[in-house]
């Protein structure tokens, strides 16, 4: 075990949960309890119930609920062992772990190293000659004392005094090295980032895992203006979402997220007052970044840099988004401009309209910037908008949304309706044409499987697994590898593997070897509300079993060019099934 059940214990007694929470939620005192708005869900009325006398919490909509522990688990996506050592920490109670953690043991040394260093470039910038140099520069780009703090902005010094400081800290060289923040050459060692004001880069759990170093003074030919630090084990830019961390409550709050380019945008976009701001730091957003966004909001404006450049990334970004169910708003940026550059020549009031006034729906935006590359004079160039604009409404596709885009695009190019609509029914039929193929009613295909009342039932085993060893034992013994859900089988097979080695389940140390995903899951199947009137453990099971048939049903009826055989099988499964359901 990694953290002793008795600091645990004594932390949890200890914590002020109201105190805790109210971190994160805005909480107000309602008789014994204090209630707010529940973080866990698109919540409008204050249904986040906190118990400092039971010291527990409860979402009365959602379901959420648990102790401080579990709070801060779900709210930061950390580990277990993570969410008891923020605890401790605000309680003043020191946690110390023993054992093999694979989380610290890969992690927590680079973690203290980018710390110790972000430290290092804030005091240089405070305390130094240099250091007052860069102060009057970041004064002179309008980014004052407060900006510089809540950003952690720092100064690497021309030297290598930064290797030096983590030396007499006791760090590795390697370590060091793999942090991405020295690099050796024969068997010197030296400072990644010199002579450079530094903003520090955090993961999407707030630790500092790369910087981003800016040129102020004259710089020599060929020195790029900002200098990164390069991917490693822990700074991977498709991960991360600059101040996402930070700024997550205020995204919860407002239900919405502006997304920027760079990490300069968000702090322009701070200086104007706008405050749910993040940056995918210049890459093509990824399936990680969305996720993470959609944790927080469904509801996202992008606002990319005004060139070209920009224009495309937001076209992209706006597909990515509208594809993961995202509510989706574009803005563009006039001139050319990117939002940093757009602050410094309208400032701040002319900024905080533009994104809060002037934003477009996706698809607004996406013909808009079609239509910018329309020639009316060129009929190439007509041709190539009208099939820009058809492909984007097929992958909308709303009939009310074509029916007013089209009529929109008619006038544009100032050609009937009518040709219109024949153009794009004749894309649609081109595109989407199939051979016209009679099939007989007893080959045509059954509805696609409703899957929720097998996830339903394999989560209640998982629940039933997890409660005792007796039933996990049970289950896995019938249902071997039969699975509705990878992630519910994966789960369950954690618990079979904690019960190998303990014949009682221990919720700590069991939620320790779990990774965010994995303890969101667990906490919502051991909340008792699954939609099923079953309630034992065997009919649970056949439930299980029953997915495997009906996906075989499904197979073979949708089978091109099936025989008697397949027919015969198709029969014998529905019997079974039958069967099964009547027991």
């Amino acid at each position: 075990m990694l953290i002793p059940e008795a600091t645990i214990q004594k932390i949890k007694d200890e914590a002020e949960i109201t105190q805790i929470i109210g971190e994160f939620v805005k909480l107000e005192k309602s008789g014994a309890n204090y209630i707010g708005l529940c973080p866990f869900h698109d919540d409008k009325n204050p249904s986040l119930s906190v118990s400092p006398s039971k010291k527990i919490f409860k979402c009365f909509s959602c379901g959420a609920s648990g102790n401080v522990f579990s709070f801060v688990q779900n709210h930061r996506q950390i580990p277990f062992i993570e969410a008891v050592k923020y605890v401790g920490e605000k309680c003043g109670i020191p946690v110390e772990t023993g054992g093999t953690y694979e989380y610290s043991q890969k992690y927590e040394k680079y973690y203290k190293i980018l710390q110790t260093t972000t430290n290092f470039y804030e005091f240089y910038l405070k305390n130094t000659s240099e250091g007052q140099e860069a102060q009057e520069y970041l004064h002179k780009r309008n980014l004052n004392d407060k900006i510089i703090k809540r950003f952690r902005i720092g100064l690497a010094p021309n030297g290598d005094l930064l290797y030096q400081s983590l030396l007499k800290d006791q760090f590795q060289p390697l370590d060091m090295i793999e942090a991405g923040v020295v690099r050796s050459s024969s068997s010197q060692y030296y400072d990644v980032f010199r002579n450079r004001i530094i903003f520090p880069l955090d993961n999407l759990e707030g630790h500092i895992v790369g910087f981003s170093g800016r040129i102020f003074q004259n710089a020599k030919t060929g020195e790029p203006k900002y200098l990164n630090s390069s991917e490693n084990v822990v700074f991977q830019k498709g991960s991360i979402l600059y101040n996402y961390y930070d700024s997550q409550n205020e995204i919860r709050q407002k239900d919405h997220v502006y997304l920027f380019e760079g990490f300069m945008d968000v702090i322009a976009a701070y200086q104007a007052s706008i405050n749910n701001a993040i940056a995918s730091m210049g890459t093509a957003l990824t399936a990680q970044q969305i996720r993470a966004i959609s944790k927080l909001t469904k509801n996202i404006t992008i606002c990319f840099d005004g060139d070209n450049p920009g224009i495309e990334a937001s076209k992209k970004a706006i597909l990515q988004c509208q594809s993961a169910g995202l509510n989706t708003k574009a803005v563009f940026i006039p001139e050319g401009l990117d939002p940093d550059d757009y602050l410094k020549k309208f400032g701040k009031k002319a900024l905080k309209d533009l994104l809060e006034n002037q934003s477009l729906s996706g698809l607004d935006f996406l013909y808009l910037a079609e239509k910018k590359n329309y020639n009316p004079n060129d009929v190439l160039s007509l041709e190539s908008f009208k099939k820009a604009v058809f492909r984007i409404l097929k992958i909308y596709k709303s009939q009310v949304l074509t029916e007013k885009f089209l009529e929109r695009l008619a006038n544009d190019l100032n050609v009937s309706l009518e040709s219109i609509q024949a153009d794009y029914s004749n894309s649609v039929s081109i595109t989407f044409q199939t051979p016209v193929v009679i099939i007989p009613e007893a080959f045509k295909p059954t509805r696609r499987i409703k899957k929720r009342k097998y996830e339903d039932a394999e989560r209640a085993l998982i629940r039933y697994s997890y409660q005792k060893k007796e039933y996990c034992s049970k289950i896995r013994s019938e249902l071997g590898l039969e699975h509705v859900n990878i992630a519910n089988f994966q789960l369950m097979m954690k618990i079979e593997d904690y019960y190998k080695k303990n014949e009682n389940m221990n919720e700590s140390e069991f939620y320790q070897g779990l990774n965010p995903e994995e303890i969101k899951l667990l906490n919502e199947v051991l909340t008792p509300k699954l939609n099923h009137e079953i309630s034992e453990i065997d009919k649970f099971i056949k439930v299980v079993q029953n997915f495997k048939i009906e996906k075989r049903i499904q197979q073979l009826t949708e089978k091109p060019n099936k025989d008697q055989k397949d027919l015969e099988e198709i029969q014998k499964l529905k019997k079974e099934l039958t069967n099964n359901l009547k027991e």
